[in-house]
């Protein structure tokens, strides 16, 4: 299968289900390729019995797997691709549960969905061996976004033994930082990227009586000059002023590190990053996003995009804001 085969299944037109397709018409079992609500991509199989005992599916980066169940005992099993840095990865293991069940009787959707959470539990040992624990390309630009935000925007209006703690995306939170009633949420990618902010859940931009900040930062590949910086860099330099604060502090810091997934391997000491733009928009009165609210009852997990012009109403002064927090 090619890119192709997903990019011409349009989004699906509810969060209520999926707009799907075979994925292969003279394959035995019911594989179906097609597109969520937010348009990611997606690759199922489901059987309306035998299901009962199906084990946990296991966890890919960049590739959520969930299963859902369907009383009494039925079960489809959903791949959704949330990173397109991923997409090969995605290809190659839609079309390895292709080839792995293709030998099964027609019909026989139960057996082939233990069969394929087999090979995912093979697959996601593969990928955790190749991958040798890196972060992906998009989950090392998140977290160079928020180590920015932290070094810029928190460290100059705290002490570096008070700026570690507000930093919450390290343990997952919904949102990336939290300062009193005050929290922020952290979006960054390439400044030659679409202009539209992935959100993960229909939490993520649910103020629940906070008041809540979305942080829009852009970077670009650069020379490695004295303005420039790699992950490693930027982690270096932090963990020094973290150092300064004491014993204790820096332990904060790296349990936090390690708790995104980062380890210092040589692979972060490129590429080098400039930042290029950063710009804050308050989530209030009719911000485009959904929340948990808004939701049919049953509905969770819900993944969308937001373009970013939309934001523009609700665009407030960087440094007057900030300093309002910190007042």
């Amino acid at each position: 299968m090619s890119e192709d085969d997903w990019i011409d299944i349009a989004p699906a037109a509810g969060p209520n289900a999926d707009n799907v397709r075979r994925a292969n018409a003279s394959h035995p079992l019911d594989f179906f390729r097609g597109r969520d609500f937010a348009g990611n991509y997606i690759f199922s199989l489901a059987s309306d019995t035998g299901c009962r005992e199906l084990p946990d599916p296991p966890k890919l980066n960049g590739i959520d797997v969930t299963l859902e169940r369907r009383p009494p005992d039925g079960a489809r099993l959903v791949l959704t691709l949330h990173d397109r840095d991923q997409f090969d990865i995605f290809r190659a293991l839609c079309d390895h549960l292709l080839r792995a069940t293709a030998d099964q009787a027609r019909g026989a959707n139960a057996i082939g969905l233990r069969l394929v959470l087999r090979r995912l539990a093979d697959w996601h040992d593969m990928l955790r061996r190749r991958r040798d624990d890196l972060l992906s390309r998009s989950e090392a630009i998140g977290l160079t976004g928020e180590l920015l935000f932290l070094r810029d925007e928190i460290l100059p209006r705290m002490s570096a033994a008070d700026a570690v703690a507000p930093w919450r995306g390290a343990h997952r939170d919904e949102q990336d930082f939290a300062v009193g009633l005050w929290q922020f949420e952290i979006k960054t990618q390439l400044s030659t990227a679409d202009q539209r902010l992935i959100i993960a859940s229909e939490a993520q931009l649910d103020t629940a009586g906070s008041r809540l900040l979305l942080c829009h930062q852009g970077i670009a590949a650069g020379p490695a000059t004295g303005a420039s910086f790699t992950l490693n860099s930027l982690v270096a330099s932090l963990a020094s002023r973290f150092a300064d604060a004491g014993p204790s502090v820096l332990d904060a810091f790296e349990i936090a590190l390690e708790a995104w997934g980062y380890v210092r391997k040589d692979e972060y000491d490129q590429p080098a990053w400039l930042l290029t733009d950063r710009r804050l928009f308050e989530v209030r009165d009719n911000f485009p996003r959904i929340t948990a609210s808004m939701l049919p009852a049953g509905v969770q997990k819900v993944s969308y995009e937001i373009l970013l012009h939309a934001c523009e109403p609700f665009a407030v002064d960087l440094a007057e804001t900030m300093n309002d927090v910190f007042a």
